[in-house]
């Protein structure tokens, strides 16, 4: 199945060969959750701020949380105010 993949400046660099302005067409496995493609793609363990089509994913959701094909799946560095 078949996931767009959007990632802040920084994470460009785990996008798969193809991906351009921080997005990626991506193949899945059905069944695939976001921990999943995270470790897929080379992810460090660490904090992220997950959402899929938009909505926040919880860090207890996130080796849960299905994906369907044609989702957007958004890997963003963590807000921080000061």
């Amino acid at each position: 199945m078949n996931v767009r993949l959007r990632v802040s400046g920084a994470y460009a660099k785990y996008l798969p060969g193809g991906g351009q302005d921080n997005r990626a067409q991506i193949d899945v496995d059905d069944g695939a959750t976001p921990q999943l493609v995270m470790s897929k793609l080379g992810f460090p363990d660490g904090a992220y701020l997950i959402s899929v089509n938009g909505t926040a994913v919880p860090k207890a959701e996130r080796a849960t949380k299905t994906l369907e094909d044609g989702d957007e799946l958004a890997i963003l560095v963590p807000l921080r105010g000061g």
